[in-house]
């Protein structure tokens, strides 16, 4: 009879454990590129977690409208999201509607990944600690330098810049918060170079 109930112990022990993992996080994630980014973000070896990343073409308040009416279309087809992220870059756009399109995400449940001026500075970060004002037209030429190929904006050439720098990503998780520490004052719009793309990473990773 021991035997017995320290057997049925244990089957319950796995099931819990089965239970526990067949359980997955899921990420929309809503891309301001329709190529980079979004291919980035789906070249993550995920286990325990499911990805909708896409491409919109759209920039700010229109991502975020965008954004809004993706999770809502998904929701009327009973998919529902455990996080939810949109993607985007300054460039060239009114600091009013960068922030004012930060803060809309945020008081609609969204979380912001954001990189000021574009996408290919959190590229960047994973080779050194970069700082100041670095024009967006200028990355193209450092990531072929750094990475001794042609950078390109491509489709699939986000997942190879995954694959590529996936070693060196700790380190660039660690350079972006130490930029954010040093320069953040709560005007993401100002802080040029700076980014938040490293949170979606780093939430994506306990999933993998």
């Amino acid at each position: 009879m021991a035997k017995r109930q320290k057997k049925d112990h244990r089957l319950s022990d796995l099931s819990r454990r089965q239970g526990v993992r067949e359980i997955k996080q899921s990420f929309l994630i809503v891309c301001e590129g329709e190529k980079t980014e979004p291919d980035y973000f789906k070249a993550f070896r995920m286990t325990a977690a499911t990805i909708k990343a896409v491409g919109q073409a759209m920039n700010t308040m229109t991502l975020v409208n965008k954004a809004i009416n993706i999770r809502e279309a998904d929701q009327k087809r009973k998919r529902v999201y455990d996080q939810c992220w949109v993607v985007f870059d300054k460039d060239d756009f009114l600091a009013k509607d960068f922030n004012q399109a930060i803060l809309l995400a945020e008081k609609n449940g969204f979380h912001v990944a954001y990189s000021n001026q574009a996408f290919e500075y959190w590229f960047l970060l994973h080779y050194n600690l970069y700082t100041g004002t670095i024009h967006r037209n200028q990355y193209k030429d450092m990531l072929t330098r750094l990475t001794g190929m042609p950078y390109s904006k491509s489709e699939g050439y986000g997942a190879v810049m995954y694959n590529l720098l996936l070693s060196r990503q700790q380190q660039a998780i660690s350079n972006a918060e130490t930029v954010l520490a040093e320069i953040s004052h709560g005007n993401p719009a100002e802080e040029e170079s700076s980014t938040t793309v490293q949170r979606l990473v780093s939430e994506l990773n306990k999933y993998l």
